[in-house]
């Protein structure tokens, strides 16, 4: 009887002293769910077909799945994992928990099988986490305990689908679209502006926004062509965004859909079923994003800086940088015709939209740069 053999019998002889085999046959249970670090690495590793080297493959035909394995997909990842010969794999995968993700991984097997159990869902937090949010809950009159539940599901989201370098540009464009969103909506505040719609702006929009530019390129793992409606699928369809209503996330696809390509009007099919002052405010984040997407992969991924302000000219974005840099990283297109035209249609959309020009000065050039 070798070690793991030995492991199986310690967990099944103590399930069976517990009682908890007759205690769940009693009462039965109608849904299975799993938290904290062990069960969502097993989860990840499923994900991922791990041992199989097809990383990719899991992305495509898993996306729709909401965070669960079944019973058959455990015991096939018992079953690499508990081959010596895999030590090196499971320690560049599973990390820290590399030394006892096999033990872990065998007493889940044992316990599906002897209370019957044919698929766990997992959650996205440990019990700590909730009973420390019920407790905010109960001091706080306004804590809204969804709250970070929606905003981890934006991020869990985006970080199934991108690598460390797609994240950061994520990031840096909803940097971008955050720092226009403020300056936009101090601009309202002051009583400036001409676009009465924008008046309108609040803390939810920006929300959207925000997450949409984190979602903006998940759909890139397929290929660069159409990635666009890719991701806007794969929000929409993959059930995995918590705490928003249906008209919430389908404002986070349809932003994440129409960074690019056409503007849309009021009047295109994608906007149907939302009044017309969803729509037209869609229309105020969509040039947000628009801009913020083709600044992030063009200008520079060196932003250190970045200040939105308006005047009698418009409005201006200064970003400061660390260096000039005529190349996008990893891109040989020079920032002059084609980029220059994306801008030059994205800029008249922007002033089409606020009724205001938008300068874009790079502060590491000697000279402001205008379009």
């Amino acid at each position: 009887m070798n070690e793991i053999d030995r492991m199986r019998d310690h967990i099944r002889s103590l399930i069976r002293q517990s009682g908890l085999i007759e205690e769940v046959c009693e009462h039965g249970f109608e849904l299975v769910i799993g938290s904290s670090g062990t069960i969502r690495a097993i989860e990840k590793a499923v994900f991922h077909r791990y041992g199989q080297g097809l990383d990719n493959v899991g992305l495509i035909d898993g996306y729709k799945r909401d965070w669960r394995f079944s019973r058959g997909e455990l015991s096939d990842l018992v079953g690499k994992l508990c081959g010596m010969e895999e030590k090196f794999e499971r320690d560049g995968f599973f990390k820290r928990r590399s030394e006892f993700i096999v033990a872990g991984a065998v007493l889940l097997e044992e316990i599906f099988g002897m209370l019957g159990i044919e698929e766990m869902e997992v959650s996205g937090y440990s019990l700590g986490e909730g009973v420390v949010a019920e407790q905010l809950a109960g001091v706080f009159d306004d804590y809204d305990l969804n709250a970070n539940a929606q905003w981890r599901s934006v991020v869990r989201l985006a970080i199934r689908f991108n690598n460390n370098k797609k994240m950061k540009s994520a990031a840096l464009c909803a940097g971008i679209a955050k720092e226009m969103f403020e300056g936009i909506s101090k601009w309202n505040e002051l009583g400036d502006s001409r676009n009465k719609l924008a008046d309108s702006l609040v803390d939810k929009d920006l929300e959207y926004l925000e997450a949409a530019c984190l979602l903006h390129n998940i759909g890139l793992f397929n290929g660069k062509k159409g990635y666009h409606k890719q991701s806007y699928h794969i929000i929409m369809n993959g059930d995995q965004l918590h705490g928003y209503d249906s008209e919430e996330v389908k404002i986070i696809a349809l932003l994440a859909r129409h960074h690019r390509k056409k503007f849309p009007k009021l009047d295109h099919h994608s906007l149907q079923g939302f009044t017309k002052e969803v729509k037209q405010k869609f229309r105020i984040l969509c040039a947000i994003i628009r801009v913020s997407v083709l600044l992030q992969e063009y200008m520079s991924i060196n932003i250190q800086d970045m200040e939105f302000s308006h005047s009698h000219e418009g409005f201006k974005l200064v970003l400061s940088q660390t260096r000039d840099q005529p190349l996008v990283p990893g891109n040989a297109k020079p920032l002059a015709k084609d980029v220059d035209a994306e801008l030059t249609n994205e800029l008249e959309h922007f002033r089409v939209v606020f009724q205001q020009k938008l300068i874009l000065v790079p502060s590491s050039s000697s000279e402001s740069s205008e379009r």
